[in-house]
């Protein structure tokens, strides 16, 4: 798999796409000014071949694309892949692509036919498939991991060296600092690097599986050694919870372990006998309604009873004032009454008679009058008053009598009922011994005999130990070495070929914490630790990167067959220092001669594994040799950029 061209496709449909073509099996420099667009490069390309996430950087080329597409070869197809630019929709990623088979250069795919065909996880598949990464799964010693799945995610890991990752000592590869990738790619390289027999995968398959039952088993075993070591407590504490709840005589007392367990196959086996006193809810309802209607009845007579008393109060209250009044005026006794009647023509002082009656006096007598009938009827109404209230008493008194009846009888049915719930616990408590029991004596094997748990634990053991025989492990790591090993030489050999330190010292590859060493005579120095400078940096991941992917090569492995490196010369001509290098004499500084040796080398390596070996690098070095002028295919100065200047030009008319 190699990439042919990366196509930016304009917002303005009447601009035409633009087209950058690499050459297949060679060394592909894009050198340019900075900001012209080089880095943007890497996340056209991982977008289209699947990322989750749009990693193309904000800015010019996001605002005037509206879709990114690459050509990719298996040398057997091309194949055309597109895929929209987010921020057409105002997301962050895109999910959809378009994917065109057979692919041939006459005409490019027009936008209007970029109907969506595929997803992120078929076109992962797909690649998957087409690179032939065949059935694999990578097991995790310690089981402590699920085991890993090779695929095109993993594989592309390999192809991309950012201008961030290349000029880094502690990260050898493309997002290794991300710990979950780290680990994925120390648990893949071995099957990329075809350390792996693929016919033992089905058989680590196997042998995962066996081991994840073989550890259930264990565990249940040592469960039921527990069981047996707490057996004799446990059955005699049993015994005892068995004696306070009913189950058994007091006085029962095991005298040996075969007794006490003879004596739970009894509790085990007790028959159960419902015990339960039904209280009479129908006689609790009815007492509950006499309750209320005594209540009721009891609140009236109450009522009747102050408003008598209030009557009676009231009554006195007026009958004083009725005989205060009469006495006022019986005062005026000088008043002459004939038969209870007063003559209104003699004056009542001098007794003289009165041609004309004084209206005053006949008031007085008629009010007097009244009075005296008034305090009559109230004194003659009284002890009616007195008698009716006596019986209202007398009611209140049989009610309240009858109300403490009817409450004695709802406590009692009450009582009733807290005894019938405490025999229903006390059922509950014996069903939940009887199962502790059932559930201990099913776990006691009485019988010294190994228990079944033992036999299926030899059996597995026996298979797992049958499989690796067949998977041969060992195998597989002698394999691993003898591939690293070459690996090491062969890094060993280029570093005279490239400016580096310690040249011509032994280099290993330290797979198990991604690192490289550089054997001097005096110590081993890793390369995250010890060797101090970013030309070396870059050197060494050059060297690894080259050394992988001729192995790749020459093993026919199935991993992409192109290495994307982004700005290798920035640790000798940092950008802000000098952004628009024209040439590099290769005659000059030592710096223009280690540049000079950096891209001698990967044209050498081009050359030597053509055609099945792709490198692209972006730098905005240019030297003036014959190597580096044939390997450019794009210079991007005097305004010519990854973005054409009339796609701007048109938008700000």
């Amino acid at each position: 798999m190699q990439i042919k061209k990366i196509i930016l496709y304009s917002k303005n449909n009447k601009d035409e796409p633009r087209v950058i073509n690499f050459n297949i099996g060679a060394l592909n420099i894009i050198t340019g000014e900075s900001k012209s667009g080089k880095s943007a490069l890497v996340g056209i390309i991982e977008y289209c071949l699947g990322s989750k996430n749009c990693n193309i950087y904000d800015g010019v080329i996001r605002d005037k694309t509206s879709f990114f597409a690459i050509v990719i070869t298996f040398g057997d197809e091309d194949v055309f892949i597109s895929r929209l630019n987010p921020d057409v929709k105002n997301k962050l990623t895109i999910n959809e692509i378009y994917l065109e088979r057979s692919y041939t250069d006459r005409n490019l795919p027009l936008v209007e036919n970029f109907q969506p065909n595929f997803n992120t996880s078929l076109l992962k598949s797909f690649l998957s498939e087409k690179l032939n990464i065949n059935e694999n799964i990578h097991i995790p010693d310690s089981l402590s991991r699920d085991p890993l799945e090779a695929n095109f995610r993993h594989a592309r890991i390999f192809s991309f060296q950012p201008q961030y990752v290349i000029a880094q000592p502690n990260q050898l590869f493309y997002k290794q600092d991300d710990s979950f990738v780290k680990m994925a790619i120390k648990d893949t390289l071995p099957y990329f690097l075809g350390a792996i027999n693929a016919d033992s995968l089905q058989i680590e398959r196997e042998i995962t599986k066996k081991k994840r039952l073989l550890n259930q088993l264990s565990r249940e075993k040592r469960e039921e050694e527990k069981l047996k070591e707490d057996g004799v407590s446990k059955a005699y504490s049993l015994i005892e919870e068995a004696k306070e709840i009913g189950l058994l005589e007091k006085n029962t007392n095991p005298k040996s372990v075969k007794e006490a367990y003879e004596i739970l196959l009894r509790v085990k086996d007790w028959e159960y006998k419902e015990i339960d006193f039904k209280g009479d809810d129908s006689g609790l309802k009815k007492l509950i309604e006499e309750r209320l209607l005594v209540k009721h009845k009891l609140g009236k007579i109450e009522d009747d009873i102050n408003a008598v008393k209030h009557y009676m109060k009231t009554a006195s209250k007026y009958s004083n004032e009725i005989r205060q009044q009469e006495i006022r005026l019986e005062s005026i006794g000088f008043f002459n009454e004939k038969e209870g009647s007063v003559d209104i023509n003699t004056c009542p002082l001098c007794e003289n008679h009165l041609e004309v009656s004084n209206p005053t006096i006949e008031n007085i007598k008629s009010n007097l009058l009244e009075i005296r009938n008034d305090l009559k009827n109230t004194t003659q109404e009284s002890p009616r008053v007195q008698t009716y209230l006596d019986n209202l008493d007398d009611s209140q008194i049989q009610l309240q009598n009858q109300l403490e009846i009817v409450e004695r009888g709802i406590t009692a049915l009450y009582n009733q009922k807290d005894k019938a719930r405490t025999l229903r616990d006390l059922n509950i408590r014996r069903g939940r011994v009887i199962g502790r029991v059932s559930l201990f004596l099913e776990n006691i094997n009485l019988e010294e005999t190994k228990s079944q748990l033992e036999k299926n634990i030899k059996v597995l053991q026996d298979d797992i130990d049958d499989l690796l025989i067949k998977v041969d492990k060992e195998s597989n790591e002698d394999k691993l070495n003898s591939i690293l090993n070459r690996i090491n030489l062969q890094m060993t050999e280029w570093s005279n070929l490239i400016d580096v330190e310690y040249q011509g010292n032994p280099i290993r590859f330290d797979i198990k914490n991604l690192d490289l060493i550089v054997d001097t005579e005096d110590k081993p120095i890793p390369l995250s630790r010890g060797i101090g400078s970013g030309a070396n940096w870059v050197a060494y991941h050059l060297l690894l990167l080259m050394a992988l992917h001729k192995t790749f090569v020459n093993k026919d492995r199935p991993v992409p067959r192109f290495l994307f490196i982004d700005q290798p010369t920035q640790v000798y001509y940092p950008p802000e220092n000098n952004p628009n290098i024209v040439e590099i004499d290769s005659e000059g500084s030592s710096d223009d001669k280690a540049v000079k040796l950096m891209f001698d080398f990967m044209y050498k390596v081009a050359k030597e594994l053509s055609p099945n070996f792709q490198i692209i690098v972006m730098d905005h070095a240019l030297l003036n040799n014959n190597e580096f002028k044939e390997s450019v295919i794009e210079v991007w100065r005097g305004g010519t950029k990854l973005i054409p200047q009339e796609w701007i030009t048109e938008s700000n008319l």
